[in-house]
C-alpha cells in the first residue's frame, strides 16, 4: 500500500545545551519549536500510531511525530517538555549499545568519545526506556550496530533489522518500526524491512520523493531552526515541494555533484559501528 504521507515527521538526535554537535538540540529550542507546533493546533502521535491511522482513515489533519535518533541518554530531557504540550515522541534505539552499556561509537560520531564531551555519548538503557513506553512513547528500531545499510550483505542485513527487533520486542513487549541509521534506504532495504515486518520506516533529508511505508520522510530540526527559518521550513508550500518529484531528482544530481560530508561512511567506513561484530558465520 502506498498512501501518501500527510503527516509531519520530525528528526533530532540529542538534547543538550552544552554539547557543540549538529546532533544536540538545547532544551529552550526544542521547547519554542513544540510550542510553535502547539500553538498551531498540532496532534502528536507515535510513528506507529500515525501509520495505523492513516490506513484506518482516522488521521488528525494536523499531525506531528516526533522522533529521536540513535539514543542518546540526553533524550530524556525531552520528556517533560514534551509532557507540558502533551506530545508523545518515539526513540529509535541502537540495541548493542543499549544491552553493553557502553559508549556510542560509529562513523560520524567516534571522535566525541575521546572528548570533553564523552558523556553524551551514553546510550540509554532498557529501564530508561522502560520510563519512555510508560509515558506513552515508542521505541523502535536504529539497528543493532548502526550499519550503513544499502552496502552491507543480505545477511548483515537481514540481522541488524531482526536483531534488533528481537531484543527491543523481548524487553518493551514490541517493536513496530524502523528508522535507517544515517537517514538512507535502497529497494533492497526497504523490502528487507517489510519482510522483517516492521510496520514502516523512515528515512531522513531535505527532500524524499514517494511515501511507501517503508520510506516514510522526516524532516530535521536543528537549533538553528527558529523564528521565520522555522516558519519556512515547517510551511505546508516547502513540505510539498520537499516531497515532489522534481526535489528529488534535484537532490539525486546534487549527492553525485557535492563531496561526501563528513559524518557519512563510505568504504570500509560504511559497516558496523565499534559496538561488535557482525552476525555470527
Amino acid at each position: 500500500m502506498n498512501l501518501t504521507q500527510p503527516h509531519l515527521v520530525l528528526a533530532y538526535h540529542a538534547v543538550s545545551s552544552t554539547w557543540p554537535s549538529s546532533l544536540a538540540i538545547p532544551e529552550r529550542i526544542l521547547a519554542a519549536q513544540l510550542a510553535f507546533l502547539y500553538r498551531r493546533g498540532f496532534t502528536g502521535l507515535t510513528f506507529a500510531e500515525a501509520e495505523r491511522r492513516l490506513v484506518a482513515g482516522t488521521l488528525p489533519p494536523k499531525s506531528v511525530v516526533i522522533t529521536f535518533d540513535d539514543g542518546y541518554r540526553s533524550t530524556l530531557r525531552a520528556k517533560p517538555i514534551l509532557e507540558s504540550f502533551g506530545f508523545p515522541a518515539t526513540v529509535f534505539v541502537v540495541t548493542a549499545f543499549v544491552e553493553s552499556g557502553a559508549p556510542m561509537r560509529w562513523f560520524g560520531v567516534e571522535k566525541w568519545s575521546s572528548s570533553p564531551h564523552a558523556v553524551e555519548m551514553t546510550p540509554l538503557r532498557w529501564g530508561d526506556l522502560e520510563s519512555c513506553v510508560d509515558a506513552g512513547w515508542e521505541v523502535g528500531s536504529h539497528t543493532h550496530t548502526h550499519a550503513y545499510l544499502p552496502v552491507v550483505s543480505d545477511d548483515v542485513l537481514q540481522f541488524e533489522l531482526a536483531r534488533s527487533q528481537e531484543a527491543i520486542a523481548s524487553h518493551l513487549g514490541t517493536c513496530e518500526t524502523l528508522a535507517y541509521p544515517y537517514g538512507r534506504t535502497d529497494a533492497r532495504v526497504a523490502e528487507a524491512t517489510e519482510s522483517c515486518g516492521y510496520l514502516a520506516a523512515c528515512a531522513l533529508g531535505s527532500v524524499h520523493w514517494g511515501a511507501a511505508p517503508y520510506q516514510r520522510a522526516r524532516l530535521e530540526l536543528m537549533g538553528a531552526d527558529r523564528g521565520i527559518r522555522l516558519r519556512i521550513k515547517l510551511s505546508t508550500s516547502a513540505g510539498f515541494v520537499h516531497r515532489s518529484r522534481l526535489a528529488y531528482e534535484a537532490q539525486r544530481a546534487l549527492r553525485r555533484i557535492h563531496p561526501r560530508r563528513d559524518w557519512f561512511p563510505s568504504g570500509s567506513e560504511a559497516g558496523h559501528s565499534k559496538a561488535e561484530p557482525g552476525p555470527p558465520g
